[in-house]
């Protein structure tokens, strides 16, 4: 967010959004991931405000705005100062972190970051408004970070028991890469029930909600109500993928505190397999090999994707092909390789199998290979697209190279 931006037409509808959750009860924490102006023109659609037909979605916000947009010393603080937001905490350090040297970038960042946590620290949902949405690909260390929140940011916010809506764009990508990336978030929070609203006025805004398994409800019915008042004609509805159905394992009864426990555990439960079912899958870029050696020695184990398995039988190793080894016994090339995205909780079960079992009824083999970490899955080369189509079908997110 830059205060150049500060109600601009997308503002109009984000207020109207937040208006909303918060005068139902949520208590709002706004993270403004604030940076210095550029002096662009961006932020300049305010002409919306000199629109009498415009005040009749929200007339206090609308004529609140109006007072605000075209000052020249516009500042998101005076969004705080008027209220519209009723009972909203606001953190409003400014990113500077474009200015400085990777390390230091990451150390400022994370400095921001902590100070945010114990601002927003007594809110029921935290909005994160950078200028750019979310970013899967950068980290706090690159250049251009600052304009972007983090999926680890997220996931942070979410473990310490806050639910989280941030706001991206669909830009130019075409609708399958869209729903990925409304659920990417899923690589990093498994349990994550996911909804999102989509405001069309000036560039489209979407906003990913990011909330817990017993969260959930409460913001379907909220979403619903808001998309059924007058904002319907500005947002809708976008469609998400991988939700838990919590109404279909609601108990009989809950006045039996042990039916109510064994209910919650089955909704824990629930959300960690299903979540697991829609887990991203990423491609690897890499060509395989799959060899016995007479030993390790010519192998090198601090590259990345080098896997070995030692028994009373063999010395197997798998490797990209530019680095199998001279003392090869025999080797078999041509495999490439998928692997699940994040790391696997060890209390899911079947993760493997439901993909093995798809690729199998699709007349794919595949060897596997499963780390502490997650599951890696290599096929012929010559099947690889195939299997990632059919999983795809299957409901299994695959991730761009």
């Amino acid at each position: 967010m830059k205060n150049q931006y500060v109600g601009d037409i997308g503002d109009y509808g984000k207020y109207g959004l937040l208006r909303f959750l918060a005068t139902h009860g949520i208590k709002i924490g706004i993270n403004w991931y604030l940076t210095d102006d550029d002096g662009s023109s961006d932020g300049r659609f305010t002409n919306y405000l000199k629109n009498p037909k415009e005040r009749y979605y929200d007339p206090e916000l609308f004529d609140a705005l109006g007072k605000i947009a075209f000052r020249e010393d516009k500042t998101v603080m005076m969004i705080e100062d008027a209220g519209l937001i009723p009972g909203a905490v606001f953190y409003d350090g400014k990113l500077k972190t474009g200015i400085l040297e990777a390390n230091a970038r990451k150390w400022d960042r994370r400095l921001w970051y902590n100070n945010s946590t114990l601002v927003l620290k007594d809110t029921d949902l935290i909005f994160a408004d950078p200028d750019n949405g979310i970013s899967f690909r950068k980290t706090s260390g690159h250049k251009g970070s600052e304009k972007y929140v983090l999926p680890e940011e997220v996931s942070e916010y979410y473990s310490k028991g806050r639910d989280v809506v941030y706001y991206c764009h669909k830009g130019r990508r075409k609708q399958e890469d869209w729903e990925q990336a409304k659920v990417e978030i899923r690589q990093y929070i498994r349990d994550a029930q996911i909804l999102a609203v989509t405001c069309h006025r000036g560039t489209q805004r979407s906003y990913i909600f990011v909330l817990h398994p017993d969260s959930y409800r409460r913001y379907e019915s909220l979403l619903t109500e808001f998309i059924a008042s007058v904002w319907g004609n500005m947002f809708t509805r976008e469609p998400v993928s991988g939700n838990i159905d919590l109404d279909s394992m609601k108990p009989d009864s809950t006045d039996d505190p042990h039916t109510q426990l064994e209910h919650d555990e089955s909704v824990r439960d629930a959300a960690l397999t299903a979540t697991a079912f829609h887990a991203q899958l990423e491609p690897l870029d890499i060509r395989f090999s799959v060899c016995k050696v007479s030993d390790y020695s010519g192998v090198d184990l601090e590259r990345p994707f080098v896997f070995t398995a030692s028994t009373d039988e063999e010395k197997s190793l798998v490797c990209p092909v530019e680095f199998v080894p001279d003392n090869t016994v025999i080797r078999e090339d041509g495999w490439r390789a998928f692997r699940v995205c994040g790391t696997l909780d060890f209390s899911l079960i079947g993760i493997l199998a439901r993909i093995a079992g798809i690729l199998a009824d699709n007349g794919i083999s595949i060897f596997a290979i499963s780390t502490y970490n997650t599951d890696y899955i290599l096929t012929k080369e010559e099947s690889f697209d195939k299997a990632l189509s059919v999983l795809r079908e299957k409901g299994w997110l695959i991730r761009l190279l």
